[in-house]
């Protein structure tokens, strides 16, 4: 039985700071096409999920909770806009391309709604949502292929493309080398393409790319590089021999702005842990809120990625972060911030020991054994009488 969650956002936008969304790859590379308050609507509805569950919760939301979305005073939205926003969910399908599975030559494709019921009140003017369950694997007990964004970015933008290309852009913003994609490949991921119950084209916008850069691609990248904590760049490539635009080279990078900036960070002979731990030195384990404060002060994370790293306790369990925090610090290095965070996301493992097979002692020669001289008193002084007579005949021949 599904549980109701009941939306705590006030009208105050320095709640929105601390909200957190977390989705799977592929939602990033989905088919799905919505205007920019429904847009919005979704990203409030799965940020309210508890990622550790199971299953879906429904989630309800009021009136003042879609005024604040709309970035409007609360009097210039009405319910009936509310209504409209949510009813897109019901009349239009999303399409996910879900991995090949051996043996087959294609891959499959998940096409639903991402809301499988809304449930108006109009007493309250409030909304309940239920999600479709076949979204699960996308959007809970994610642990790894998921990116991580803020709701305070994704809101502040104005388009629905500007937040469709940001969530693209956060699926790829680790992976540190330019990222091509077709021209079809980015109209599909921004939306300008709304798909039927069969997979088939309903409505298509920007044919041109001319147009589809104007429009969409430019005013986007410009938002997402004034508002957001990433910056984007592109450039074309065209078809040999033409003047036709085939595939765009994107360029990711997180802003130095949007949080202190990563310095050299070496690990000194006590470990870091200790010295966090302050003068009792403490034998128990970091705990989640220590841990958070821990690699934030130590490592200089921005609250983007200690964002992250709450994720990651949240998914994988707090022994998971552990264990990357102790392999970070096995050795110094040139920017730990950006090793740690890789070993977070690529699931590194501590080094297994090799030992060697013991060496078997080389046998010793036993040197020669040197006599010693045995000579008695006696035999020395004969010979030595000897010696003189030898000597005085000698001296005897000279004379």
């Amino acid at each position: 039985m599904q549980q109701l969650v009941e939306s705590d956002l006030s009208l105050d936008p320095d709640i929105q700071v601390s909200r957190v969304v977390v989705q799977h790859n592929a939602l990033a590379e989905a088919r799905y096409r919505l205007s920019l308050r429904a847009q919005k609507l979704l990203i409030r509805l799965i940020a309210e999920l508890d990622q550790r569950s199971d299953d879906f919760s429904e989630v309800r939301l009021s009136l003042a909770d879609f005024a604040v979305l709309a970035a409007q005073e609360r009097n210039d939205v009405t319910f009936a806009h509310f209504q409209e926003a949510a009813e897109q969910f019901l009349g239009r399908f999303v399409a996910i391309t879900q991995p090949p599975i051996p043996g087959e030559a294609q891959s499959r494709q998940l096409l639903c709604h991402w809301i499988s019921s809304i449930e108006k009140n109009p007493n309250d003017k409030s909304i309940m949502f239920s999600f479709d369950k076949k979204l699960r694997p996308y959007l809970l007990g994610l642990k790894k292929t998921f990116f991580v964004y803020r709701t305070l970015y994704a809101f502040n933008l104005g388009s629905a493309y500007g937040i469709r290309l940001y969530q693209w852009a956060k699926s790829r913003e680790y992976l540190r080398r330019p990222q091509q994609i077709t021209v079809d490949e980015l109209r599909l991921s921004l939306g300008t393409i709304e798909f039927d119950s069969r997979g088939n084209v309903a409505k298509e916008s920007l044919k041109r790319y001319a147009d589809f850069k104007r429009v969409a691609l430019q005013p986007a990248m410009k938002e997402i590089n004034d508002k957001t904590d990433i910056s984007l760049a592109f450039r074309e490539t065209k078809q040999p021999g033409t003047k036709i635009v085939a595939s765009l080279i994107f360029t990711v990078r997180q802003k130095e702005a949007s949080g202190p900036k990563l310095k050299p960070f070496e690990i000194p002979a006590t470990s870091q842990f200790e010295l966090f731990r302050g003068a009792e030195r403490s034998t128990e384990p970091l705990e989640g809120e220590q841990v958070l404060k821990y690699v934030k002060d130590v490592y200089q994370l921005n609250d983007d990625q200690v964002a992250k790293v709450e994720t990651y306790i949240d998914r994988n369990g707090i022994e998971y972060v552990r264990e990357k925090l102790t392999l970070a610090e096995l050795e110094p290095r040139e920017n730990a911030a950006r090793y740690l965070m890789a070993a977070l996301r690529d699931d590194f493992k501590l080094p297994v020991r090799f030992e060697p097979p013991a060496k078997k002692p080389k046998k010793r020669t036993t040197p020669p054994v040197v006599e010693e001289n045995t000579a008695t008193e006696q035999e020395r002084a004969a010979g030595a009488e000897r010696l003189r007579e030898l000597r005085k005949a000698l001296a005897s021949g000279r004379s």
